[in-house]
């Protein structure tokens, strides 16, 4: 069984007190689990006017860097092949990372990031409508609404799709 990583907008506009120590732990994470992936991407969320959130939402932040600058704690692991801008929610809806799972034959995803209420959550659902098990590691996952949303999120993924784990 191929394996995928998918670090979820782990981006400057998503940094706050909150944030900071997950962005760590999936910088160690990568460091100690890396090899045991077929594949490894990162998304950074980028708004712009043909964005859904901008047309529909009228959301016109994250626009520009520093807001769309990946975390430096996991700039060492990127290069031009693993990094794509989005302007959507879903990673899985981004054309090259839907093509590498599929080229890698990736049957299972593991899915860190932020947030845990809408971009790891679109994501989650799109991989398990494909076939593909997304298993959220609910340690490296985090949301800028706080507990609020990110502990219904994770139930809602566990009821629903039912893999969220620790390591």
């Amino acid at each position: 069984m191929n394996k995928a990583l998918v670090v979820i907008d782990v981006q400057k506009y998503f940094l706050n007190e909150e944030t900071k120590p997950i962005v760590k732990k999936i910088q160690e994470f990568l460091k100690e689990k890396a090899d045991q992936y077929a594949v490894i991407y990162f998304t950074v969320f980028k708004n712009d006017p043909t964005s859904p959130l901008w047309q529909i939402s009228e959301w016109k932040d994250c626009t520009d860097s520093p807001a769309t600058d990946i975390c430096d704690e996991i700039k060492e692991f990127i290069n031009d092949k693993n990094l794509f801008y989005k302007n959507i929610l879903s990673a899985y809806k981004v054309p090259e990372i839907r093509r590498g799972l599929k080229e890698h034959r990736v049957s299972e995803v593991d899915l860190c990031g932020f947030d845990t209420d809408c971009c790891v959550l679109a994501t989650a659902y799109d991989l398990f409508d494909v076939g593909i098990k997304p298993v959220v590691i609910e340690n490296l996952t985090w949301s800028t609404s706080q507990e609020k949303l990110h502990k219904p999120a994770l139930q809602m993924l566990e009821r629903n799709i039912g893999f969220v784990k620790k390591i």
